[in-house]
């Protein structure tokens, strides 16, 4: 029975994940979400099937993310197994409009403590119940990708805090390297979310149909690569 741990899980990327995973009843599916009294209706359904488990992590909260330990292996000593799988999905865009000239200094702390801090310090947390071989995929995004930043110059604080994500990457994969991990960055596309706003140009069942086939065949040699949801490589 694989087992999956992932943040962001209520709306967007991370449900539609919980909604393709929660329907072969052999996997596992740890469902972390910032809060049980937001907008949860839909993955309380999905866990209805009995094995999707809901759990409170916020993610810019160094204070939240340091109970996960203990929700996390409530969950894993009922199935006897550990984490196969752990996706970094949560993550944020609030200044989009911004540019080089225009960043804001406290959103700029806001996109780092979540979109950099939170995924450093989850894998921390969790890593002693990382399986052999498993996957850690960091969920960035095109505009992480130096290469692809000089066409598409938009979104600024949030870019640099996925670039600093896909560095975190790089580290991960390195230091998880006794541990038989294997940690990639992924680009989910442009997804239709609410979230990936207007212009959004890639369905959600399509993208994670294509994240987690590329994630299920990966070897250790691929460990600190960079995906897009179809699999191929994305320049840095």
């Amino acid at each position: 029975m694989p087992t999956y741990f992932l943040t962001g899980a209520n709306r967007g990327i991370g449900l539609e994940i919980v909604r393709q995973l929660s329907q072969d009843g052999s996997n596992n599916v740890i469902a972390a979400v910032r809060s049980k009294k937001g907008d949860v209706a839909e993955l309380k359904e999905l866990a209805t099937k009995g094995n999707v488990h809901i759990i409170e992590c916020d993610v810019s909260s160094t204070d939240s993310i340091s109970s996960l330990e203990f929700r996390v292996a409530e969950i894993l000593s009922k199935t006897g197994e550990n984490l196969n799988y752990l996706f970094n999905v949560a993550g944020i865009n609030a200044t989009s409009s911004d540019t080089s000239l225009s960043i804001d200094p406290v959103s700029l702390q806001n996109h780092m403590n979540t979109n950099v801090l939170g995924p450093a310090k989850i894998v921390e947390t969790l890593r002693q119940y990382l399986a052999r071989g498993a996957v850690v995929m960091n969920m960035t995004s095109g505009l992480a990708s130096m290469t692809v930043a000089k066409d598409m110059p938009k979104c600024c604080t949030y870019s640099i805090s996925k670039a600093a994500q896909n560095m975190l990457t790089l580290h991960q994969a390195r230091d998880l390297r006794r541990n038989h991990a294997i940690v990639i960055c992924m680009d989910p596309g442009w997804v239709k979310t609410r979230m990936g706003g207007k212009g959004a140009m890639v369905e959600p069942q399509v993208s994670i149909e294509g994240m987690l086939e590329v994630v299920r065949g990966l070897k250790k040699d691929d460990s600190g690569k960079f995906y897009r949801f179809d699999g191929s490589q994305v320049p840095w």
